[in-house]
């Protein structure tokens, strides 16, 4: 029985601001808790049930963790980016996982150096070989509002941070390598376009990667950002390599999310942080967006004080977790057997002994055995060639 999306009406904006909101929550709970204290019982602080399984997407944690990220706006170099990277680095200690900060600079037309901080997650597999998933944590700057940005720079670092626990639990081949950006948002008033102020974080880690020989032996690269619209569409983006992009739709298919996953979906290009990447020569790069927050035409109410949580949903980033989880299982397994079987040596054909012809025989001696055909799984994209944008209405 498929619990989620189709029922999901998108919410309606409370009138109190979100942050304001979360104040009076927080104030409430701690004068109950004072009238506790003053009769003598003892208030515990709510937890957060924390023990999801091992290997196991847990839309709650995701949920969670997004309520944290997205308490306020989190801006390049503010106290909220700041306190965003001592959530998620706290959180990924608490499952075990160690994390490098990495800094790089970046520059845009009326803003001089700018560092930026990056947060570097490892999961080590059997092959050096690397699945990468990343995701901003920042949120653009804005005239005439403080943008809080739940969908646009919160929504993929708590999906983020939750698949790193739950691959945790998870064997897989390759090594995992998560990453939380900083520069993806929007930065302040500057002179140049849109992309010209977005996307420094993204750009400065691909050359960086590109200068050191990190970006060799990526198999396959995930975005992850504005996943948590309670009317949740991920677009269907041509510039993600196709074979890859396409498994996602035949998980979710499978998974029988298929309203979020739309077979139907046209195709469109998406801005994304992994274009950077894909622009020095990374070809397994794939975008899972939501390029109609709010809506169903793009761009809805992106970029607006409208991207708070009460226009989000848990079961939003729990679809998108479990697609994710298993998708990344089954590209890894599958470039598994391929690695496998390019290592196997091809069997050397034997070369026929020359016997003397009995009396009547035709002379020739039966031709050696072939090689072994490969098996199926080597048409699978090790090594894709991006996909040029495709044709409206092509299949």
């Amino acid at each position: 029985m498929r619990p989620y999306l189709r029922g999901i009406r998108r919410r309606v904006k409370q009138e109190i601001p979100h942050r304001s909101a979360r104040r009076l929550r927080r104030a409430f709970a701690a004068a109950i808790a004072a009238g506790l204290a003053a009769c003598g019982g003892s208030p515990a602080e709510p937890e957060i049930d924390r023990s999801a399984s091992p290997g196991e997407f847990s839309g709650a944690l995701a949920w969670a963790d997004l309520e944290d990220l997205a308490d306020g706006p989190r801006a390049l170099g503010s106290d909220g980016a700041e306190a965003a990277r001592g959530h998620i680095t706290a959180r990924l200690a608490a499952a075990g996982i160690a994390v490098e900060t990495l800094t790089t600079t970046a520059e845009s037309k009326g803003f001089g150096p700018l560092a930026l901080t990056h947060l570097v997650a490892t999961l080590p597999g059997s092959s050096p070989d690397r699945i990468v998933l990343i995701a901003p944590y920042d949120s653009g700057q804005y005239d005439g509002f403080s943008f809080i940005g739940a969908n646009d720079g919160a929504s993929g670092a708590a999906v983020l941070l939750e698949l790193a626990r739950a691959l945790k639990g998870r064997t897989l081949p390759y090594t995992v390598e998560f990453v939380w950006l900083e520069g993806e948002g929007r930065i302040g008033h500057g002179t140049g376009d849109e992309r010209e102020l977005r996307w420094l974080g993204s750009r400065g880690l691909a050359e960086r990667w590109a200068e050191t020989g990190h970006l060799q032996g990526i198999r396959l690269l995930v975005s992850f950002n504005r996943v948590c619209d309670a009317d949740l569409r991920i677009a269907r983006d041509s510039g993600s390599q196709r074979e890859l992009r396409e498994e996602f739709w035949r998980v979710a298919r499978h998974l029988g999310f298929t309203d979020v996953f739309a077979p139907t979906r046209g195709y469109e290009s998406v801005e994304t942080s992994g274009a950077a990447f894909r622009d020095h020569g990374v070809r397994p790069v794939v975008a899972i967006e939501d390029t109609a927050f709010g809506g169903d035409e793009a761009p809805g109410i992106y970029a607006g004080e409208d991207d708070v949580l009460q226009h989000c949903a848990p079961e939003s980033l729990d679809v998108v977790g479990r697609v994710a989880i298993e998708t990344v299982t089954t590209i890894a397994t599958r470039l598994a057997k391929i690695d496998r079987f390019a290592r196997t040596p091809a069997a050397e054909p034997e070369t026929p002994s020359k016997q003397p012809a009995e009396h009547g025989d035709a002379g020739a001696a039966p031709p050696a055995p072939a090689p072994p055909e490969p098996p199926a799984e080597a048409n699978a994209p090790a090594d894709p060639t991006p996909e040029t944008p495709d044709a409206p209405g092509s299949p």
